[in-house]
């Protein structure tokens, strides 16, 4: 899976790189309307496959793009939470890929206040991730929306595959929302 792009483009020279009112051409059919928007998830990457369950891990080079998913093992420590998640939704049961975050207790500060780990599905989007509030997909509507809504941010998904993300930090607005 490659890196989403943002779907505005940077000002490198602010700090903390905000976006600002352009769009990313690879990113017009956001604005054109296509795709579906759901909610960003803040959690660790994870694939189930086949009732198995897939870490992501990051290249030596950094290089997201290439970024490869490795199996879990019950037998490492480090693995534990991603398999407490994983059954939680009864993984081993599912053999269409689907891609997920992982979120809980010991998981990026837990966010969310979850007591217990579960893994959200993103791809395929989930149905209960589907935001439907946004009147139009503009700079200024999305920033509000995000404003005064409690996430990370949103992913559209477009049906051939393409994604375009979107977080509160790229507006400089918080997260976690303390």
């Amino acid at each position: 899976m490659h890196k989403i792009p943002t779907m505005f483009v940077r000002d490198e020279s602010s700090a903390g790189h905000p976006v600002i009112d352009q769009i990313k051409p690879e990113c017009q059919w956001v604005l054109d309307g296509e795709g579906l928007a759901t909610e960003k998830v803040d959690g660790t990457n994870v694939k189930i496959e086949h009732g198995l369950l897939f870490k992501r891990q990051t290249p030596k080079e950094r290089d997201y793009d290439e970024a490869s998913y490795a199996p879990c093992s019950r037998d490492n420590p480090a693995d534990r939470w991603a398999f407490d998640g994983f059954d939680r939704i009864d993984g081993s049961s599912i053999v269409a890929p689907v891609i997920g975050e992982l979120i809980g207790p010991k998981v990026q500060g837990n966010p969310y206040g979850h007591k217990g780990h579960t893994v959200i599905p993103i791809v395929p989007p989930a149905t209960v991730l589907h935001i439907h509030e946004l009147p139009d997909r503009s700079f200024a509507t999305i920033r509000e929306f995000l404003a005064i809504n409690r996430m990370e941010g949103i992913v559209f998904h477009h049906r051939d595959g393409r994604m375009a993300k979107i977080k509160r930090r790229d507006f400089g607005l918080p997260w976690p929302i303390k």
